[in-house]
């Protein structure tokens, strides 16, 4: 078994939100459920392209000083630019308190609250 390989709800598996360089992970729980809810209502994949991120990693990509994703709190999913506002929608319906279009780049940032 390789590092944080291991189901933490039905289509998501724990490695899918470490952190690319050193492979440590935060995933608060209401981003999991959220995600779940919203790969539900979907019935299709989401692929996480970014989840936890270390303070030098969050740097290293330019994410923003006290960003959510090091704190679990966020995520950023794979979309086609003309899926965006769709998945926005949904997500909005799923859980999540703020999402923000990246069409240029193929992904949607999504993130919850902490209280």
């Amino acid at each position: 078994m390789r590092l944080n390989d291991f189901q933490i709800s039905p289509n998501f598996n724990l490695r899918e939100f470490q952190c690319p360089c050193c492979h440590a992970v935060i995933v608060h729980r209401r981003l999991v459920v959220a995600l779940q809810k919203l790969r539900d209502s979907l019935s299709r994949p989401i692929i996480i392209t970014s989840g936890y991120r270390c303070a030098p990693h969050n740097k290293a990509v330019g994410g923003v000083k006290g960003s959510l994703h090091m704190r679990g709190l966020a995520a950023d999913v794979a979309a086609a630019p003309e899926f965006q506002e769709t998945l926005r929608a949904k997500a909005a319906e799923s859980g999540f308190s703020r999402t923000i279009a990246y069409p240029a780049r193929s992904f949607v940032h999504m993130e919850v609250s902490d209280g």
